[in-house]
Protein backbone atom coordinates (compact mmCIF):
# COMPACT_ATOMS: atom_id res chain seq x y z
CA UNK A 1 0.00 0.00 0.00
CA UNK A 2 1.59 3.18 -1.04
CA UNK A 3 2.14 5.70 1.85
CA UNK A 4 2.22 9.18 0.05
CA UNK A 5 0.22 12.15 1.71
CA UNK A 6 -2.57 11.89 -0.78
CA UNK A 7 -2.74 8.08 -0.04
CA UNK A 8 -3.75 5.61 2.59
CA UNK A 9 -5.66 4.92 5.76
CA UNK A 10 -5.13 8.20 7.21
CA UNK A 11 -5.56 10.39 3.91
CA UNK A 12 -9.25 8.50 3.59
CA UNK A 13 -9.92 9.15 6.95
CA UNK A 14 -9.62 12.53 6.28
CA UNK A 15 -12.09 12.60 3.91
CA UNK A 16 -15.52 13.76 3.69
CA UNK A 17 -18.72 11.34 3.81
CA UNK A 18 -19.53 12.09 0.47
CA UNK A 19 -18.34 14.61 -1.63
CA UNK A 20 -21.43 15.56 -3.75
CA UNK A 21 -24.17 13.52 -3.04
CA UNK A 22 -25.88 12.02 -0.93
CA UNK A 23 -27.17 8.80 -3.47
CA UNK A 24 -26.78 5.32 -2.67
CA UNK A 25 -24.66 4.76 -5.49
CA UNK A 26 -22.67 7.34 -4.48
CA UNK A 27 -22.24 6.67 -1.20
CA UNK A 28 -21.53 2.93 -2.06
CA UNK A 29 -18.75 3.92 -4.38
CA UNK A 30 -16.78 6.11 -1.41
CA UNK A 31 -17.57 3.08 1.19
CA UNK A 32 -15.72 0.85 -1.42
CA UNK A 33 -12.84 3.01 -2.08
CA UNK A 34 -12.33 3.00 1.72
CA UNK A 35 -12.40 -0.58 2.11
CA UNK A 36 -10.33 -0.91 -0.94
CA UNK A 37 -7.64 1.80 0.15
CA UNK A 38 -7.44 -0.43 3.59
CA UNK A 39 -7.06 -3.79 1.87
CA UNK A 40 -10.24 -5.46 2.39
CA UNK A 41 -11.39 -7.55 -0.22
CA UNK A 42 -14.35 -8.06 -1.80
CA UNK A 43 -14.76 -4.25 -1.04
CA UNK A 44 -17.72 -3.24 -3.20
CA UNK A 45 -19.75 -6.54 -2.67
CA UNK A 46 -18.94 -5.69 1.71
CA UNK A 47 -20.18 -1.86 0.94
CA UNK A 48 -23.29 -2.74 -0.58
CA UNK A 49 -24.39 -5.42 2.12
CA UNK A 50 -23.78 -2.68 5.22
CA UNK A 51 -25.66 0.13 3.31
CA UNK A 52 -28.62 -2.49 1.98
CA UNK A 53 -28.74 -3.32 5.86
CA UNK A 54 -28.93 -0.16 6.82
CA UNK A 55 -31.64 1.23 4.04
CA UNK A 56 -33.25 -2.04 3.74
CA UNK A 57 -32.63 -2.64 0.34
CA UNK A 58 -30.74 -5.22 -1.62
CA UNK A 59 -27.27 -4.76 -2.74
CA UNK A 60 -27.67 -4.40 -6.09
CA UNK A 61 -30.59 -2.26 -5.60
CA UNK A 62 -28.12 -0.14 -3.71
CA UNK A 63 -25.55 -0.17 -6.50
CA UNK A 64 -27.83 0.29 -9.18
CA UNK A 65 -30.01 2.54 -7.56
CA UNK A 66 -30.00 6.09 -6.85
CA UNK A 67 -31.92 6.99 -3.98
CA UNK A 68 -31.27 9.69 -2.27
CA UNK A 69 -29.87 9.32 1.78
CA UNK A 70 -30.93 11.08 5.20
CA UNK A 71 -26.91 12.19 6.24
CA UNK A 72 -27.99 10.08 9.61
CA UNK A 73 -27.67 7.13 7.34
CA UNK A 74 -24.47 7.58 6.02
CA UNK A 75 -23.09 8.48 9.23
CA UNK A 76 -24.15 4.95 10.36
CA UNK A 77 -22.70 3.62 7.13
CA UNK A 78 -19.47 5.12 7.20
CA UNK A 79 -18.94 3.89 11.26
CA UNK A 80 -19.81 0.79 9.90
CA UNK A 81 -17.32 1.05 7.03
CA UNK A 82 -14.64 1.99 9.84
CA UNK A 83 -15.48 -0.64 11.94
CA UNK A 84 -15.13 -3.10 9.17
CA UNK A 85 -11.93 -1.94 8.26
CA UNK A 86 -10.47 -2.19 11.21
CA UNK A 87 -11.21 -5.77 11.20
CA UNK A 88 -14.73 -6.35 12.22
CA UNK A 89 -16.26 -9.73 10.84
CA UNK A 90 -19.01 -8.20 8.18
CA UNK A 91 -20.95 -11.21 9.58
CA UNK A 92 -20.88 -9.03 13.19
CA UNK A 93 -21.68 -5.42 11.49
CA UNK A 94 -24.79 -7.20 9.82
CA UNK A 95 -25.86 -8.78 12.71
CA UNK A 96 -26.23 -12.14 10.88
CA UNK A 97 -24.32 -14.69 8.06
CA UNK A 98 -25.55 -17.51 5.40
CA UNK A 99 -25.40 -21.00 6.01
CA UNK A 100 -26.92 -23.26 3.49
CA UNK A 101 -28.70 -20.63 2.17
CA UNK A 102 -30.61 -19.50 5.09
CA UNK A 103 -29.85 -16.55 7.32
CA UNK A 104 -28.56 -17.06 10.67
CA UNK A 105 -28.44 -14.33 13.52
CA UNK A 106 -24.43 -13.73 14.63
CA UNK A 107 -23.06 -11.47 17.13
CA UNK A 108 -19.57 -11.09 18.85
CA UNK A 109 -18.65 -13.72 20.60
CA UNK A 110 -20.56 -16.15 18.98
CA UNK A 111 -18.52 -18.42 16.31
CA UNK A 112 -19.54 -17.18 12.53
CA UNK A 113 -20.62 -19.99 10.24
CA UNK A 114 -18.21 -20.88 7.50
CA UNK A 115 -18.49 -22.96 3.84
CA UNK A 116 -16.31 -25.14 5.26
CA UNK A 117 -18.73 -26.75 7.67
CA UNK A 118 -21.17 -27.01 4.41
CA UNK A 119 -19.24 -29.53 3.04
CA UNK A 120 -19.55 -31.72 6.25
CA UNK A 121 -23.26 -30.83 6.76
CA UNK A 122 -23.73 -32.11 2.70
CA UNK A 123 -21.65 -35.53 3.85
CA UNK A 124 -23.34 -35.94 7.58
CA UNK A 125 -27.09 -35.32 5.77
CA UNK A 126 -26.68 -38.18 3.02
CA UNK A 127 -25.61 -40.59 6.39
CA UNK A 128 -28.26 -39.31 7.99
CA UNK A 129 -31.02 -40.03 5.88
CA UNK A 130 -29.55 -44.07 5.05
CA UNK A 131 -29.51 -44.18 9.18
CA UNK A 132 -32.95 -42.86 9.21
CA UNK A 133 -34.32 -45.00 6.43
CA UNK A 134 -33.49 -48.29 8.43
CA UNK A 135 -35.30 -47.08 12.01
CA UNK A 136 -38.58 -47.01 12.66
CA UNK A 137 -38.59 -44.30 15.04
CA UNK A 138 -37.22 -40.09 14.86
CA UNK A 139 -33.97 -39.99 14.27
CA UNK A 140 -31.95 -38.67 17.66
CA UNK A 141 -28.77 -36.38 16.45
CA UNK A 142 -26.42 -34.19 18.44
CA UNK A 143 -24.97 -31.02 17.41
CA UNK A 144 -21.72 -30.55 19.83
CA UNK A 145 -20.02 -27.38 19.87
CA UNK A 146 -23.82 -25.83 17.99
CA UNK A 147 -22.60 -21.80 18.46
CA UNK A 148 -25.11 -20.17 16.23
CA UNK A 149 -27.28 -23.08 16.21
CA UNK A 150 -26.48 -23.57 12.04
CA UNK A 151 -25.94 -27.22 12.27
CA UNK A 152 -28.93 -28.14 14.44
CA UNK A 153 -31.15 -25.97 12.25
CA UNK A 154 -30.03 -27.19 9.24
CA UNK A 155 -30.18 -31.03 9.83
CA UNK A 156 -33.92 -30.50 11.40
CA UNK A 157 -34.65 -28.74 8.58
CA UNK A 158 -33.60 -31.30 5.98
CA UNK A 159 -34.77 -34.48 8.00
CA UNK A 160 -38.72 -33.37 9.56
CA UNK A 161 -39.16 -36.12 11.80
CA UNK A 162 -35.58 -36.06 14.04
CA UNK A 163 -34.63 -34.30 16.79
CA UNK A 164 -32.02 -32.49 17.50
CA UNK A 165 -30.01 -31.36 20.95
CA UNK A 166 -27.40 -28.52 20.21
CA UNK A 167 -24.60 -28.90 23.58
CA UNK A 168 -22.83 -25.49 23.84
CA UNK A 169 -20.55 -24.40 27.12
CA UNK A 170 -20.94 -20.02 25.91
CA UNK A 171 -24.34 -18.44 27.00
CA UNK A 172 -24.27 -16.20 25.04
CA UNK A 173 -24.07 -18.39 22.02
CA UNK A 174 -27.14 -20.57 23.18
CA UNK A 175 -28.98 -17.42 23.55
CA UNK A 176 -28.35 -16.95 20.16
CA UNK A 177 -29.09 -20.06 18.74
CA UNK A 178 -32.41 -20.40 19.88
CA UNK A 179 -33.27 -17.23 18.34
CA UNK A 180 -32.14 -19.17 15.26
CA UNK A 181 -34.19 -22.28 16.22
CA UNK A 182 -37.20 -19.68 16.82
CA UNK A 183 -36.54 -17.80 13.35
CA UNK A 184 -36.87 -21.13 11.58
CA UNK A 185 -39.36 -22.70 13.89
CA UNK A 186 -38.18 -25.54 14.95
CA UNK A 187 -38.77 -25.18 18.10
CA UNK A 188 -40.90 -28.03 18.89
CA UNK A 189 -37.58 -30.54 17.65
CA UNK A 190 -34.63 -28.74 18.36
CA UNK A 191 -33.76 -28.50 21.68
CA UNK A 192 -30.66 -26.56 23.26
CA UNK A 193 -28.44 -27.37 26.40
CA UNK A 194 -25.54 -25.34 28.02
CA UNK A 195 -22.66 -28.25 28.79
CA UNK A 196 -19.16 -29.20 27.85
CA UNK A 197 -18.68 -31.78 25.10
CA UNK A 198 -20.84 -35.10 26.28
CA UNK A 199 -20.58 -34.41 30.06
CA UNK A 200 -23.97 -33.30 30.74
CA UNK A 201 -26.10 -36.27 28.41
CA UNK A 202 -27.49 -39.51 29.14
CA UNK A 203 -28.98 -41.69 26.72
CA UNK A 204 -28.47 -43.29 23.52
CA UNK A 205 -28.08 -41.45 20.27
CA UNK A 206 -28.16 -41.69 16.33
CA UNK A 207 -25.55 -39.49 15.44
CA UNK A 208 -23.56 -37.05 16.60
CA UNK A 209 -22.47 -33.97 14.23
CA UNK A 210 -19.42 -31.66 15.44
CA UNK A 211 -17.26 -28.89 14.36
CA UNK A 212 -15.00 -28.24 17.03
CA UNK A 213 -12.08 -26.38 17.54
CA UNK A 214 -9.01 -27.32 15.60
CA UNK A 215 -6.64 -24.56 14.99
CA UNK A 216 -3.53 -24.88 17.12
CA UNK A 217 -3.05 -22.65 19.27
CA UNK A 218 0.68 -21.03 18.07
CA UNK A 219 -1.67 -20.43 14.66
CA UNK A 220 -4.10 -18.43 16.28
CA UNK A 221 -2.60 -15.55 16.39
CA UNK A 222 -1.45 -15.16 12.88
CA UNK A 223 -4.79 -16.23 11.54
CA UNK A 224 -6.40 -12.83 9.86
CA UNK A 225 -7.06 -10.16 11.50
CA UNK A 226 -11.24 -10.56 11.30
CA UNK A 227 -11.10 -14.00 12.38
CA UNK A 228 -9.04 -13.52 15.55
CA UNK A 229 -12.51 -10.80 16.39
CA UNK A 230 -13.86 -14.06 16.87
CA UNK A 231 -14.38 -16.11 20.72
CA UNK A 232 -10.77 -17.62 20.79
CA UNK A 233 -12.32 -20.98 22.50
CA UNK A 234 -14.10 -21.56 19.28
CA UNK A 235 -10.98 -21.51 17.73
CA UNK A 236 -8.05 -23.05 19.66
CA UNK A 237 -8.01 -26.70 19.59
CA UNK A 238 -4.43 -26.84 22.05
CA UNK A 239 -1.22 -27.43 21.19
CA UNK A 240 -1.42 -29.89 18.08
CA UNK A 241 -5.53 -28.58 17.37
CA UNK A 242 -6.50 -32.03 18.35
CA UNK A 243 -7.42 -31.52 22.16
CA UNK A 244 -11.27 -31.59 21.54
CA UNK A 245 -11.09 -33.93 18.62
CA UNK A 246 -9.83 -36.23 20.21
CA UNK A 247 -11.71 -36.21 23.34
CA UNK A 248 -15.08 -36.56 21.49
CA UNK A 249 -13.46 -39.80 19.90
CA UNK A 250 -13.02 -40.97 23.52
CA UNK A 251 -16.53 -39.41 24.80
CA UNK A 252 -18.62 -40.56 21.71
CA UNK A 253 -18.93 -44.23 22.86
CA UNK A 254 -20.83 -43.85 26.27
CA UNK A 255 -23.90 -42.51 24.21
CA UNK A 256 -23.58 -43.90 20.84
CA UNK A 257 -25.98 -46.45 19.58
CA UNK A 258 -24.63 -49.35 17.74
CA UNK A 259 -24.37 -48.52 13.95
CA UNK A 260 -24.48 -45.31 15.36
CA UNK A 261 -22.33 -41.93 13.30
CA UNK A 262 -19.83 -39.45 14.51
CA UNK A 263 -19.45 -36.69 11.88
CA UNK A 264 -16.15 -34.06 12.68
CA UNK A 265 -14.67 -31.30 10.81
CA UNK A 266 -10.79 -30.51 11.07
CA UNK A 267 -8.08 -29.22 9.58
CA UNK A 268 -6.53 -30.71 5.89
CA UNK A 269 -3.37 -31.93 7.94
CA UNK A 270 -5.83 -33.85 10.63
CA UNK A 271 -8.04 -36.22 9.00
CA UNK A 272 -5.78 -38.93 8.56
CA UNK A 273 -4.57 -38.47 12.25
CA UNK A 274 -8.00 -38.91 13.20
CA UNK A 275 -9.10 -41.67 11.45
CA UNK A 276 -6.02 -43.75 12.29
CA UNK A 277 -6.94 -43.14 16.11
CA UNK A 278 -10.48 -43.58 15.15
CA UNK A 279 -9.12 -47.65 13.49
CA UNK A 280 -7.53 -48.11 16.70
CA UNK A 281 -10.28 -48.42 19.00
CA UNK A 282 -12.32 -51.16 19.86
CA UNK A 283 -16.13 -49.93 18.76
CA UNK A 284 -15.44 -48.27 15.69
CA UNK A 285 -17.01 -50.58 12.62
CA UNK A 286 -15.64 -48.22 9.88
CA UNK A 287 -13.64 -44.52 9.55
CA UNK A 288 -12.81 -42.06 6.34
CA UNK A 289 -11.91 -38.97 5.65
CA UNK A 290 -14.48 -36.65 4.41
CA UNK A 291 -13.51 -33.84 1.41
CA UNK A 292 -14.82 -31.14 0.29
CA UNK A 293 -15.60 -29.72 -2.89
CA UNK A 294 -11.62 -28.87 -3.69
CA UNK A 295 -10.72 -32.56 -2.79
CA UNK A 296 -9.12 -31.20 0.14
CA UNK A 297 -9.91 -33.51 3.57
CA UNK A 298 -11.46 -31.49 6.13
CA UNK A 299 -13.51 -34.00 7.85
CA UNK A 300 -13.79 -37.47 9.31
CA UNK A 301 -16.83 -39.96 9.49
CA UNK A 302 -16.75 -42.76 12.00
CA UNK A 303 -19.13 -45.65 11.88
CA UNK A 304 -19.95 -47.69 15.80
CA UNK A 305 -19.99 -51.41 15.24
CA UNK A 306 -23.59 -53.31 15.11
CA UNK A 307 -22.81 -54.96 18.06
Amino acid sequence: MRSSPTSGPRAWMAMPLVSESLSTRRVVQEGAERLRALGVAHARYEAEWLLGRLVGLKPLEVYLGDVPLPAEAVQRFFSQIEARASGVPLQYLLGEAEFFGERFAVMPGVFIPRPETEAIVEHALQALRLLEAGLARPLRVLDLGTGSGCIAVTVARALPTCVVVGVELSWRALCVAQQNVLRHGLASRVQLIQGNWLEALRGEWDAMVSNPPYVPSAQIDHLPLDVRQEPRVSLDGGEDGLRDLLCLLAQAPRVLRPNGIVMLECGEDQAARLVDEAAMTGWVHQARALHDLAGRPRGVMITRAAS
